[in-house]
């Protein structure tokens, strides 16, 4: 089955082609969050999301530490 266009995009970590109506796929979100008092944050408040798209497996494995510059450059 094909997936529609407006979907598809590119795993920015892994450079392949992902649909992003899957589970457990990543979007780029930045915002403000509210510190607790015993460290960590609560959710992100007036989130600004990028049109910037990962797969699970690419962004567990950096967060595993086998992957590098998960900021840098696009």
């Amino acid at each position: 089955m094909q997936i529609p266009e407006r979907f598809v995009k590119q795993c920015e970590i892994g450079n392949h082609e992902l649909d992003i109506r899957s589970p457990g796929i990543h979007q780029w979100t930045s915002g403000w969050v509210m510190q607790r008092t015993g460290g960590g944050g609560h959710g992100v408040s007036l989130p600004q999301r990028a049109d910037r798209w990962a797969c699970r497996y690419c962004v567990e494995r950096i967060t595993k530490g086998y992957q590098r510059d998960m900021f840098g450059a696009r």
